[in-house]
């Protein structure tokens, strides 16, 4: 159980330090020999309004047209988080917009030459060492939520908000 904690604690300052999910989940996969590639699997194709609250963390009048995909992020067979994305389309360049609708890149990997930076605005820990489950440790591990900025126009701005929830397989 120590181990899996170890393993939390250093997947969690790993998302903190990385610019985005996407490049840390990589990294990590890479670290214990699997599949470096990490995709994002549609769960939800229904848009999401933003609410009042991230479109002020967006910097878009609330009601504004925002985009919003639900994803799976994996790593071959292990899937590795969920995340909730609200994004400005407009400040995206138009095949950035393309993947999120219809490919299976993640966020972090089709935004990256606008050199994102993740702004983090809470971490809640869904599980403890001392906590067991049946099965020794829950699914849901703990959730990041951030504000994702990058290049628009010549200076940084928001481009998404982010719900994300890491689930157990990478601790293992």
């Amino acid at each position: 159980m120590q181990l899996r904690a170890r393993r939390c604690e250093a997947l969690l300052e790993a998302l903190r330090a990385a610019s985005s999910a996407t490049a840390a989940l990589s990294a990590w996969a890479r670290s214990r020999g699997w599949d470096e590639r990490i995709l994002a699997r549609k769960l939800e194709t229904a848009t999401r309004p933003a609410s009042d609250d991230v479109a002020g963390l967006l910097g878009v009048t609330p009601g504004a047209p925002t985009g919003f995909r639900l994803v799976e992020l994996t790593s071959g067979a292990r899937v590795l988080s969920r995340a909730d994305n609200w994004f400005a389309s407009a400040r995206l360049p138009e095949p950035v917009n393309a993947g999120l609708r219809d490919g299976l890149t993640p966020f972090g990997a089709l935004i990256a030459p606008l050199e994102p930076r993740r702004e983090l605005l809470g971490v809640t820990r869904l599980w403890r060492p001392v906590e067991k489950s049946a099965h020794g440790m829950p699914q849901e591990l703990f959730r990041l939520s951030a504000v994702v900025t990058g290049l628009y126009a010549g200076a940084r701005a928001p481009l998404a908000v982010v719900h994300e929830t890491y689930l157990a397989a990478l601790a293992l």
